[in-house]
């Protein structure tokens, strides 16, 4: 917590504002959520799940104009407005796990 500033009981402060969940996407955590911050800056923004913290944001790099046009994306899909509904028709995508490839012996 010292990385960030965090004096005693300010995780937990924040944790129950965000009433338990990732700021961004509301889910329960599964494991201890992150402390997010602004690398520009070096605030503390709030906590986030790994997913939200590891992959939304380093994939938008912290640009909230790319955050919003994937929301307007998902809103009014280009495709809609162009052709009409159009379906997927292959195999639903399996659910289950990846299997790790073996490593090769010498």
């Amino acid at each position: 917590m010292a990385t960030y500033g965090l004096e005693r009981g300010e995780y937990d402060q924040l944790l129950a504002a965000q009433g338990g969940v990732c700021a961004i996407c509301g889910q329960p955590r599964a494991q201890r959520l992150s402390v997010d911050h602004c690398h520009k800056a070096g605030y503390v923004r709030g906590l986030l799940c790994r997913m939200c913290n590891g992959r939304l944001l380093t994939a938008a790099r912290d640009r909230p104009e790319v955050l919003r046009a994937a929301a307007d994306y998902l809103e009014s899909p280009p495709a809609l407005r162009v052709l009409g509904e159009r379906y997927y028709t292959g195999d639903p995508v399996q659910t289950r796990p990846r299997k790790r490839p073996r490593r090769r012996t010498a």
